[in-house]
């Protein structure tokens, strides 16, 4: 009798003093800011992996997002920036003051530092809905207006910096950040080498307003989009696109927080609608009449927040949208 006491007190100590399910997820979070205070990036992620992968726990999300931006080199979103950070930021040139930053020192597609912001943005925005369709409103609705406005600012700094990168390495930036600069030797002048009719008769009719771009001969696109099969174009060119969308809208639907950190960035989402607008209006005409595969580019795309969902629309629409709005705004 008196063994099978103290095996039921041992029993119930065990289960007494046992973490629950929570502090569990709590230990794990804590642990791996402490690694990440010192920038120990696997170990960071390995404590996190140590409990299920929690969904619909917004600090637990933050946190693995912050351990996949640490293996680009950043322990905190403060540090992303430099040369002024935020307050830099010119909406009325959007992509080319972002494609000057310092960190926008992209030389090479798809390099382990953007594939790490990558996946810290994904991370950041997979878990808005059961869709997998990245959201403001229903990000606010799953996690609370504090949270998912956390959530929302973590995912806007990692924004600025991916597009820096995305737009200096594929429009070829110059020392302001400019399009077409040349400041790595790459030589394109466009973005992307376009051959869809609508997109060629866009550009021709914009030769000289459009910066760099002023022709559409097939040729004058960042290498890194030529000699790779389309579904790898699809995914490297929808990368700017939903990085784009994903930052409007949370400008859009995300109230920001009153810093003078932040600079004019609260007027990107104005100018930008504006600038959509003009974009959904100039796409009609004979720059809405070739190829069916293109028609409705702006329309079809402008509101796609979903990586997947992008790039299940065709090629000749995605390269249609960036002849007609991101060659236009990127200068």
């Amino acid at each position: 009798m008196g063994k099978l006491v103290l095996s039921i007190i041992i029993l119930s100590c065990f289960y007494s003093c046992g973490k629950t399910e929570d502090e569990e997820v709590r230990s794990a979070i804590n642990q791996a800011k402490y690694y990440l205070s010192a920038l120990k990036c696997s170990k960071a992620q390995d404590s996190l992996d140590e409990v299920d992968f929690q969904e619909d726990n917004a600090d637990y999300i933050s946190t693995y997002a912050s351990a996949f931006a640490c293996y680009a080199g950043y322990g905190e979103v403060d540090i992303l920036f430099g040369d002024g950070g935020l307050t830099t930021i010119d909406p009325s040139n959007l992509f080319a003051s972002l494609a000057s930053f310092s960190t926008s020192n992209e030389t090479t597609a798809d390099s382990s530092n953007y594939a790490a912001i990558n996946n810290a943005i994904t991370t950041l925005l997979s878990f808005d809905n059961a869709a997998g369709t990245p959201s403001a409103i229903d990000r606010e609705s799953k996690f609370g207006t504090k949270k998912a406005g956390d959530l929302s600012m973590q995912a806007l700094y990692l924004l600025f910096v991916q597009l820096g990168k995305h737009f200096a390495l594929y429009g070829n930036k110059g020392n302001d950040g400019s399009k077409g600069g040349d400041l790595e030797g790459f030589g394109n002048t466009c973005i992307y080498s376009y051959t869809t009719e609508d997109a060629v008769d866009y550009i021709t009719a914009g030769s000289g307003s459009l910066g760099s771009c002023s022709a559409a001969t097939g040729s004058e696109g960042s290498d890194f989009l030529e000699g790779i099969t389309e579904a790898l174009a699809k995914e490297r060119l929808c990368r700017g696109i939903i990085y784009y969308n994903n930052l409007i809208d949370i400008l859009s639907n995300t109230t920001l927080p009153a810093s003078d950190l932040l600079g004019s960035i609260g007027d990107i989402g104005s100018t930008f609608t504006t600038l959509m607008n003009t974009a959904v209006a100039a796409e009609t005409g004979v720059f809405n009449d070739g190829d069916t595969d293109g028609l409705n580019a702006i329309s079809t795309l402008k509101d796609i927040t979903s990586q997947t969902d992008c790039e299940a629309v065709t090629i000749e629409r995605i390269e249609k949208f960036y002849a007609i709005f991101f060659e236009t705004v990127y200068q």
